[in-house]
């Protein structure tokens, strides 16, 4: 009986996997196609939505450099004018009641929409050798000590740019190598260096042409980039060597110059239709000639990627909030201006708005959006300039102009602001570099807070 059962039971299990067999044989291939199908679908839909959501913009709302509400009320109902920045502890940041006013709603939830901020406190312990030191610092103050062990650090990230800054003003305060040349002695000694063997300075003889041909005006000239980055890529000098000595009328013919260059791009090639001015001021700023010279290119399509996830980023915002009852503003750049503006970080001119954003990537960043690129515009960039030689002694650094799109079909979908944007890169003469993994791969670091920028910068505009 033993024997038959063990019988039956291979008999069993034989036919089990017989009958599994037959199932993967002919059921197996077509479902694993069938699941195949559905990923090429989803692929296929999926990169649709990616290429749609990059090639169409929306008509945005206009912009204007007026504030969508009443900064009066706002200030006098909402706002204790702190220096630091708002996080989620409210009651040091807002007025009693504040919540029973619509216009510190409004704000407020245009603030939120956009930008999560937040302060930590991070504890430091110090041997009693180390503590001496730092105290030294410190000048012997004892505040400044007690912040040093409960540091506070300021995280402010845009939710949709992802651009993150932390501010820890005490890292300001640390020893650094001062540079080994005075900055003045450096100046001196390199423009009259350079100057001798410009080749900016010889432009007629070398520097290259592109096929629109040379450009001067009075103060001014064009020369094409040898080692070009874009299709219609120029550069245009001041004949001034000496960017510390350049004047506005210098300036003025330089970019009315460069502007002329850029209409006759367009109208012999319509396709290309955005506009960007790139300014490296000397080497320590990234620039190869120490004769100031502006890189000034035309694309097709699109903003390069930096500009246009910018761009990308101020679509969002529009599909976002433009149905949202009560929201302040869907013009993402003049939400922007909103925001600073009841931060106290900005400046109104009159059809331009100067800030100094709380997403700075370093210590003296500062952002300029005009409704039109005129000579008032012109005027506040060379005004920056001079605060920067002057007053903050910075010498080397990066701006960035972008100019709105130039006409098209499009009934100006995606149309921005003209957005200048300017960025220190360090001390001049100074061997060491201003930017570390934090800044390039991680987080911007900057250890003064937007306030005290912004109370130096208003200076530089008060009447004369």
């Amino acid at each position: 009986m033993m024997i038959y059962r063990a019988n039956d039971y291979k008999i069993k299990w034989l036919l089990c996997g017989l009958v599994l067999g037959i199932v993967t044989t002919l059921f197996l291939p077509k479902l694993l196609l069938t699941n195949q199908v559905t990923l090429n679908t989803n692929l296929e839909y999926s990169n649709t939505n990616i290429e749609r959501r990059f090639a169409q913009y929306s008509k945005w709302p206009i912009f204007l450099s007026d504030l969508s509400y009443d900064i009066n009320a706002w200030r006098s109902r909402c706002w204790l004018n702190q220096k630091t920045l708002p996080t989620e502890n409210s009651d040091q940041y807002y007025k009693t009641n504040y919540t029973k006013y619509s216009v510190c709603q409004k704000v407020i939830g245009e603030i939120k929409s956009i930008y999560d901020i937040k302060t930590k406190v991070a504890e430091v312990q110090y041997p009693s050798a180390f503590a001496e030191k730092i105290k030294k610092i410190f000048n012997n103050d004892e505040d400044l000590y007690a912040k040093a062990l409960k540091q506070e650090l300021h995280f402010v990230i845009n939710k949709y740019s992802f651009e993150h800054t932390v501010y820890n003003p005490l890292r300001g305060r640390r020893p650094v190598q001062q540079p080994e040349v005075p900055i003045d002695q450096y100046l001196k000694e390199t423009m009259n260096k350079t100057s001798q063997s410009c080749d900016l300075c010889n432009y007629q003889n070398m520097t290259a042409m592109d096929s629109l041909g040379r450009m001067e005006n009075r103060y001014a000239y064009s020369a094409a980039n040898a080692f070009k980055f874009d299709q219609w890529h120029s550069m245009f000098m001041p004949r001034e060597h000496d960017v510390t000595k350049l004047t506005f009328e210098q300036l003025k013919d330089v970019y009315t110059l460069a502007w002329k260059w850029i209409r006759a791009v367009h109208k012999q090639s319509p396709a290309h239709r955005f506009p960007t001015l790139l300014w490296d001021s000397l080497p320590h700023g990234g620039a190869s000639q120490v004769h100031p010279h502006i890189h000034t290119t035309v694309h097709s399509d699109h903003y390069y990627g930096q500009f246009e996830s910018i761009r990308s980023t101020a679509e969002q915002y529009y599909r976002d909030y433009k149905s949202v009852e009560g929201h302040q503003q869907t013009n993402y750049f003049r939400a922007l201006q909103d925001v600073h503006a009841a931060l106290n970080l900005s400046l109104s001119l009159g059809g331009i708005t100067v800030f100094t954003p709380i997403t700075s990537r370093k210590e003296y960043d500062i952002v300029v959006l005009a409704e039109n690129f005129d000579e008032r515009l012109i005027e506040v960039i060379y005004t920056i300039l001079q605060g920067y030689f002057i007053k903050l002694k910075q010498y080397s650094f990066s701006s960035c102009l972008y100019l709105q799109p130039l006409s098209s079909k499009t009934d100006d979908q995606g149309s921005t602001p003209v957005y200048f944007r300017i960025i220190p890169r360090g001390q001049a003469s100074s061997l060491l570099s201003e930017v570390s993994s934090l800044d390039l791969l991680s987080i911007y670091n900057v250890n003064t807070l937007p306030s005290n920028l912004f109370a130096e910068v208003a200076t530089w505009f008060k009447p004369k």
